[in-house]
């Protein structure tokens, strides 16, 4: 933590350590650095340490006082945290209200949201993903743990002295209390989150995430190491010393072992993230440990003193830059942008942040208009970092207001249309249903194939099909289900029972394949098995899939080939199956940047080429091809 304004405080720069490799592992996390996949367990370890702090300085304000000094504790707790945020949110709505006024409705509900610090609450509620599988992150959905912290901030003060009073301020009884409404927490994290993508309930509740608050907090009422002499035996240096070591480790192996898909997030990840940390900051205070001196050189000092306003802008930056700045060059990229998050980090710290929680609000707004004032005389002096500083932070937020947006698909001009010799077959299929996850959006949408001629259903008829039905959503699984929308069996279902029967094209597996990769307990030959059950004796089409070489976990090639395995297994059991190879003639230009998603070409070669492989599959004039794989036929 930085520097304490009292001078009665005593200062620890092993804590700003802490603060330092939390703050560093988050940034990590969402640079996408593969060996620090569990970087978001960063705001784990800021949890686990802001209960402990937080409790410390309630505790010492009761025992000297007599009282919570409820007033002066919010006061203090406001100055240190709503001066930057307010400086950043508002930069964030200017540059969107500038750059991309079609984003600002929901920037402004995010900044609202955060200010009054129930920001988690509202993402939840809209069912805004943390964990969204393509989207790219927004410039404030970083904000959910500020909110988090600070309705920690309001509500425990109340219950810590409940629980003075209820226990005579017994330490030991107080933090059995307090260990035992953490382990409530904990088991709700354990009961709401499921295998899958979408933990954001689990992971951004107030609820869920209390757990690490409450470790923290308890270990403040039972650990007063400042009692305890500097000097301590060799012995007993050593046992303390093994136990940083050891909470050290155990946090280091959470974040590079763990990703945002690990189911074991929630089920030990978190309580042992916690309780790690909890040990690490009991040996960092103590002041017989060599911890704090180790954790509190100067570099680790200086990020973490300013830690805070990293977090702050580092999502804003990493978004603005993402894809853009030096995107050729990885390294030189990640480079640039961790310096970006410090220029904005160190000017929050120097011009905004500690004036404030130095001197107060009205007093550190006089000293800005008196430096203001006196650079007029001494030329630029104050003005110059200041414009420089708001110059790269106004253009990197406004960038991020735009790219931080859902992506806008590129369209197919009409002079780009090279349109394929179509081959004249047709098929005995006059009803078709296509379900179908993200990668299937492009077929019938007018953003991706502004011509109706190029979309599916025009393909489709263009082979014979007379009825076409759509089951097409994005982020759709057999099994999981998303933002509590159907998934592909419920969907099918809803489809037989209505009374649909004919053809059917299942472009399913891209999300299958990376549940299963994630932990899923269904198979992919019971994925493929619960959907064949649910139309018998009726022609069906599945596509195989594919992902570009450099696609990561879980959603690599590896998966997606595993995938095709499995249908092609199945197909020898289904006479009434068929498999269309489009992994065979899918060319690496149709894909988006993401090596998943297709553009708007490669979305009219896949329409073309599923009528055609629907018309080799199931012809009209001759039975089906006793292979089970079938082409399109359609030249390259």
């Amino acid at each position: 933590m930085p520097r304490p304004v009292s001078k009665a405080s005593t200062y620890l720069p092993g804590l700003d350590g802490i603060r330092a490799l939390a703050v560093a592992a988050v940034v990590a996390y969402h640079l996408g650095l593969a060996r620090f996949s569990g970087g978001l367990l960063g705001v784990g370890i800021f949890f686990t340490l802001s209960g402990f702090l937080i409790t410390s300085i309630l505790l010492n304000s009761f025992k000297g006082t007599g009282t919570m000094q409820f007033k002066r504790f919010w006061l203090h707790r406001a100055r240190r945290l709503l001066p930057a945020l307010v400086v950043m949110v508002a930069v964030v709505l200017l540059t969107t209200a500038l750059w991309n006024p079609l984003e600002f409705h929901d920037r402004l509900v995010s900044t609202l949201s955060a200010l009054l610090y129930v920001n988690n609450w509202v993402t939840i509620h809209q069912g805004v993903s943390y964990f969204a599988r393509f989207s790219a992150p927004g410039p404030l959905d970083h904000l959910w743990s500020l909110s988090v912290e600070e309705q920690f901030y309001f509500f425990w003060p109340f219950v810590l002295l409940g629980l003075l009073t209820l226990c005579k301020g017994r330490a030991t009884r107080m933090a059995l209390i307090t260990l035992g409404m953490a382990v409530v927490s904990f088991v709700l994290l354990l009961a709401t989150a499921h295998v899958g993508f979408d933990n954001t309930r689990a992971y951004e509740g107030t609820d869920t995430r209390a757990g690490g608050l409450l470790i923290g907090a308890a270990v403040a009422m039972l650990w007063q190491p400042s009692r305890r002499p500097r000097r301590q035996p060799l012995g007993a240096r050593l046992i303390l010393d093994a136990v940083g070591i050891v909470a050290l480790a155990v946090i280091v192996e959470q974040i590079t072992a763990t990703n945002q898909y690990s189911i074991s997030i929630y089920h030990t990840g978190i309580l042992a993230l916690s309780v790690a940390t909890a040990a690490l900051v009991a040996v960092v205070v103590h002041p017989g440990a060599d911890a704090n001196a180790v954790l509190g050189i100067p570099p680790l000092r200086f990020i973490g003193e300013r830690s805070y306003g990293i977090y702050l802008w580092q999502l804003p930056i990493i978004v603005a830059c993402s894809g853009h700045l030096f995107a050729s060059n990885a390294l030189v990229h990640d480079v640039v942008v961790c310096g970006l998050i410090l220029l904005a980090a160190s000017l929050s710290w120097r011009y905004v942040e500690d004036p404030i929680r130095t001197h107060g609000f009205t007093q550190a707004w006089s000293m800005l208009r008196a430096s203001l004032a006196d650079a007029r005389h001494r030329g630029l002096g104050l003005v110059a970092p200041l414009l420089a500083g708001s110059l790269v932070v106004t253009v990197g937020v406004g960038a991020a207001s735009v790219h931080g947006a859902k992506p806008v698909p590129t369209t197919l001009p009409p002079v780009h249309i090279k349109p394929v010799k179509y081959l004249g077959l047709k098929t005995r299929c006059t009803v078709v249903t296509q379900d179908g996850d993200s990668t299937s959006d492009g077929l019938i949408s007018p953003d991706y194939l502004p011509n109706p001629a190029d979309r599916l259903p025009a393909q489709l008829a263009r082979v014979g099909v007379k009825v076409f039905h759509s089951a097409i959503s994005g982020a759709q699984s057999i099994n999981e289900t998303w933002h509590g929308q159907p998934n592909a069996q419920e969907r099918v279902t809803a489809l037989v029972h209505a009374g649909v029967h004919g053809c059917w094209i299942f472009a399913l597996g891209t999300n299958d394949s990376a549940d299963v990769a994630v932990g899923s307990s269904v198979s992919m030959p019971k994925r493929i098995a619960l959907m064949m059950a649910l139309v018998p004796h009726q022609p069906v089409l599945w596509l195989s899939v594919k992902s570009l070489p450099y696609v990561q976990f879980p959603y690599n090639d590896d998966q997606m080939q595993q995938w095709n395995h499995w249908l092609l297994e199945a197909c020898k059991q289904y006479p009434n199956m068929r498999i269309y190879d489009w992994r065979s003639e899918v060319l690496t230009p149709w894909y988006q940047t993401d090596g998943i998603h297709f553009t708007s070409y490669g979305y009219y070669q896949r329409a073309v080429r599923i009528a055609d492989a629907l018309a080799h599959a199931f012809p009209l004039q001759s039975a089906s091809p006793k292979s089970c794989i079938v082409s399109s036929g359609v030249p390259g």
